[in-house]
C-alpha cells in the first residue's frame, strides 16, 4: 500500500485489452463504432481514437472472452516506480505494443487487472471532425449555413471511462483512493439505505486541472466483471449520427440515445460481437479537485434524464449472449 506524500496519482484512462473470440470480427465492429485500425501483432488487433494515444482498444484472441486489463496512465516515471510498492504489484517491465512505454500490473480488489503505464509515445493525431455550431434560443452563432451532419461512424476521440463490477465496492473504492490517488465524485446507496453503498463514480485528482467526472465507476456485482467501456466523441450529433450508422450496419443496440444524470453524458450503448457493452458519449461533466463528493440513492431517476426507458438487462447482465 502507498501512503501519504508517496501516493501516485493516475491521470486518466489509456486503453483496454479484451480477449475476444474473433479479433477480426471485433475489429470490424469497432471500426463501425468509430475507432481507427492501427496494426496487428500476431492475432491481436490494435485500434485508436483520433487523439494522439497510439491505441485505446486491443482485441486479443481468446477462447474465454473477457476484459483482460484496463490501462491507466500515471504522471511520471517516479510514480511508476512507486507503483511497485502497491501490494501484489509487478515489477516494472517494457510494453511490447505500439508506442512502447513501461507498465506495472496491479489488481483491483476482486481480481481485475489494472495496467499502470508511463512513457507510451504519442502518435500523430488524426484529422478531427469539427463540432456543429449550435444556434441556441437566445444566442445565434451560425449564419447563412445549414446543418448537414454526415451519416458516418461516430469518430471516437479517446477512451473515457470503464465500469467494473466487484463483490465489495467499498473495499475497491478505498483501494483506488489509497493507491491511485482517485477521488469520489458521486457515491450511490441502496435505495432507502444510509450506509449500504453499491457504487462509486471516481475521477482522477489533478488539482485545478479539470478531469472527467469519472474515469472509473465501481459497482457491486456477484463476481468481478466489466459492465461497459465508454469512448468520447465530439458532440451530441456525433452520438446520434453514429447511432444511425450502427443501426444501418445491423449491430445490436442496447440503450440510447439518452442523457445520464450522474456525469451528464449524452450516451448510446451497443453490444459488441462477444456481447460486451460499449458506449459512445458526448458532453460529459469535468471537475477539478475542489468539487466535493455527493451521495445519492441508486434509483432510476439518478440514471438518466431523458431517452428510452432503461432496459432491465442494463442491471442484470454483464454480457448479451
Amino acid at each position: 500500500m502507498i501512503e501519504g506524500d508517496t501516493m501516485i496519482k493516475v491521470r486518466g484512462a489509456k486503453y483496454v485489452v479484451y480477449g475476444v473470440s474473433d479479433p477480426a470480427k471485433t475489429s470490424r465492429f469497432m471500426e463501425d463504432f468509430g475507432l481507427a485500425p492501427v496494426a496487428w501483432q500476431g492475432e491481436s488487433a490494435y485500434l485508436r481514437g483520433a487523439l494522439p494515444a497510439p491505441y485505446v482498444y486491443v482485441a486479443e484472441k481468446s477462447d474465454a472472452p473477457s476484459l483482460k486489463a484496463f490501462g491507466l496512465e500515471v504522471e511520471s516515471a517516479e510514480d511508476l516506480a512507486r507503483a511497485t510498492q502497491i501490494d501484489g504489484a509487478s515489477t516494472i517491465h517494457d510494453l511490447d505494443r505500439p508506442g512502447g512505454g513501461q507498465v506495472v500490473e496491479v489488481f483491483l480488489p476482486g481480481g481485475i487487472k489494472l495496467e499502470l503505464v508511463h512513457g507510451i509515445a504519442d502518435a500523430a493525431p488524426l484529422p478531427i471532425e469539427a463540432p456543429l455550431v449550435i444556434n441556441e434560443g437566445l444566442r445565434k452563432a451560425r449564419f447563412n449555413a445549414a446543418q448537414r451532419p454526415a451519416r458516418v461512424p461516430a469518430q471516437v476521440l479517446r477512451l473515457g471511462h470503464v465500469v467494473l463490477g466487484v463483490p465489495d465496492p467499498v473495499a475497491a473504492k478505498d483501494w483506488a483512493v489509497r493507491n491511485l490517488g482517485m477521488i469520489v465524485s458521486d457515491a450511490m446507496l441502496v435505495p432507502g439505505s444510509k450506509d449500504d453503498f453499491v457504487g462509486f463514480f471516481m475521477r482522477c485528482d489533478r488539482g485545478r486541472t479539470p478531469c472527467d467526472h469519472h474515469t472509473l465507476l465501481i459497482t457491486q456485482a456477484a463476481s468481478p466483471s466489466v459492465h461497459h467501456i465508454a469512448f468520447e466523441v465530439q458532440d451530441i450529433d456525433t452520438v446520434f449520427m453514429g447511432h444511425e450508422w450502427m443501426k444501418g450496419a445491423e449491430h445490436r443496440p442496447h440503450w440510447g440515445v439518452g442523457r445520464h444524470v450522474l456525469g451528464s453524458q449524452v450516451f448510446g450503448y451497443w453490444w459488441d460481437p462477444d456481447g460486451f457493452r460499449v458506449e459512445h458519449y458526448a458532453d460529459g461533466d469535468v471537475y477539478d479537485s475542489s468539487v466535493p463528493a455527493t451521495t445519492v440513492e441508486g434509483t432510476h431517476d439518478q440514471l438518466w434524464a431523458w431517452g428510452p426507458e432503461v432496459p432491465h438487462t442494463f442491471f442484470q447482465q454483464t454480457r448479451e449472449t
